[in-house]
C-alpha cells in the first residue's frame, strides 16, 4: 500500500518550499527547521520519494526539491486547467490538473539572463507589444532570422529586431510593415543578447 500525505509529510513539503526561496536544501537543513532529527526527516522523505513529490535537485545527492506534483500538492504557482482552444472549440477542465513551475523554470530561464521593457511597435507581428518585457539570452552571435537585442549606430540604446547577415552587411528587420529595414555595416552593429521569451503584462481592456 502506497505511503499518504499525512499532515506531518505536508509540514515537511512546505518547509522545504520555504527553505528553497534561499537556495539548496539538505535533509539536515530540513531537521534543523522542523526540529526533528534527520533519521525521522529520511522516514518521510522517503515517503515523499515514493509519492512522487520530491526528487534531487538537478541530479545532485543530497539537495532536494519540489516535483510538479509536489508543487500541485501545495498548490504553488498558478492553476492550468488544461487547454484552450484556438481553433474547433474544446472542452475546458473545470478542475486544475496541473499548475506552474516559478516563472524562471516556465521561461527557461538561465543564469546571466535579463530582463527588456519594450517602447514601440516594431515587433508587433511576433505579439511584442509595447509595454511587454523580453527574456533575453546575452551573446554575441545569432543565427539569421533571431530575435536580436543589438546596438546600431547613432542610437542611445538597443533596438529589438530580426537579424540578418549578408557578407559584411547587417540587416535589421522589424515585424511591422510601418517600420523599413534598417542595414548597416557589420562592424557598426553589436549584438548584445537573443530573445528567449517575452511576457505580456498588458491587456486591453473594454471601457464599462
Amino acid at each position: 500500500m502506497p505511503p499518504a500525505l499525512t499532515p506531518r509529510r505536508l509540514e515537511l513539503l512546505t518547509a522545504l518550499h520555504r527553505l528553497l526561496q534561499r537556495g539548496a536544501v539538505t535533509v539536515a537543513d530540513l531537521a534543523s527547521a522542523l526540529r526533528l532529527s534527520r533519521t525521522a526527516v529520511q522516514q518521510h522523505l522517503t515517503a515523499l520519494r515514493t509519492l512522487g513529490l520530491i526528487s534531487e535537485a538537478n541530479g545532485k545527492h543530497g539537495d532536494l526539491t519540489l516535483t510538479d506534483e509536489g508543487r500541485l500538492a501545495l498548490r504553488i504557482g498558478i492553476p492550468i486547467y488544461g487547454q484552450i482552444a484556438a481553433g474547433p472549440p474544446i472542452l475546458a477542465d473545470q478542475a486544475p490538473d496541473n499548475v506552474t513551475p516559478n516563472f524562471e523554470t516556465l521561461l527557461g530561464f538561465r543564469e546571466g539572463d535579463f530582463l527588456l521593457c519594450v517602447r514601440g511597435d516594431s515587433m508587433q507581428g511576433i505579439g511584442v507589444m509595447d509595454g511587454h518585457y523580453v527574456l533575453v539570452r546575452p551573446t554575441s552571435e545569432v543565427h539569421d532570422g533571431e530575435v536580436a537585442v543589438v546596438l546600431v549606430p547613432g542610437e542611445n540604446a538597443a533596438t529589438l529586431k530580426r537579424f540578418y547577415r549578408f557578407g559584411e552587411e547587417v540587416s535589421l528587420r522589424s515585424e511591422n510593415p510601418n517600420h523599413p529595414m534598417m542595414t548597416f555595416h557589420a562592424s557598426e552593429v553589436l549584438i548584445q543578447g537573443r530573445m528567449i521569451a517575452h511576457l505580456g503584462l498588458t491587456v486591453s481592456r473594454r471601457r464599462e
